[in-house]
């Protein structure tokens, strides 16, 4: 009978951990700036964001995961670099409205540049590395969460240019449709 018992409380705690599991399509547009300390290099430009997501909650106290991982591109006025990201987004819940419920989100991203263009005089000089901060707020509507982010580039992708301190800053607007 104990036996049964654990059986049968197995399979819910997997059941409810399967419930709490969703995968999900992203898209969305990019409002990105170059940073730097040379006046000349501080532009900006809209572009655009494709991927996936995944969200693990937590039951009863609001909290989750949000991992996804993104092609984004980040425009300036005459120059542009494509990233493949991963955003690790710890997410929260505050009020438990059952239609709309409002969304936090705050963690970290990791970018790799795989495409530059425009920046012909020093691309061999920029890291394809880049990391930063991001924090953004947002709502779900039953499988669609419609999210505002703004991420701080943390590392100086210019870093091999003397002075530069290349920056790369973004803020983007986004949908994800949950299946």
């Amino acid at each position: 009978m104990k036996k049964i018992l654990l059986i049968l409380v197995a399979f819910m705690f997997i059941g409810s951990i399967q419930a709490q599991l969703r995968f999900g399509i992203k898209a969305g547009v990019n409002f990105s700036e170059f940073n730097s300390k040379k006046q000349e290099l501080q532009t900006d430009g809209t572009a655009w964001q494709v991927g996936f997501a995944s969200q693990l909650k937590i039951p009863l106290i609001g909290l989750g995961i949000q991992p996804e991982l993104l092609y984004s591109v980040n425009k300036g006025k005459d120059n542009s670099i494509g990233y493949f990201t991963v955003p690790v987004n710890i997410r929260w819940q505050p009020l438990p409205i059952p239609v709309i419920k409002p969304v936090i989100l705050a963690g970290p991203y990791f970018g790799y540049a795989v495409n530059f263009k425009g920046f012909d005089n020093f691309k061999d000089d920029i890291k394809r590395f880049d990391w930063g901060i991001g924090l953004g707020l947002g709502v779900e509507i039953w499988k669609l969460q419609i999210e505002g982010r703004y991420n701080w580039g943390m590392q100086d992708i210019g870093e091999k240019l003397k002075k530069l301190d290349l920056k790369s800053n973004v803020f983007t607007l986004s949908a994800i449709y949950f299946f």
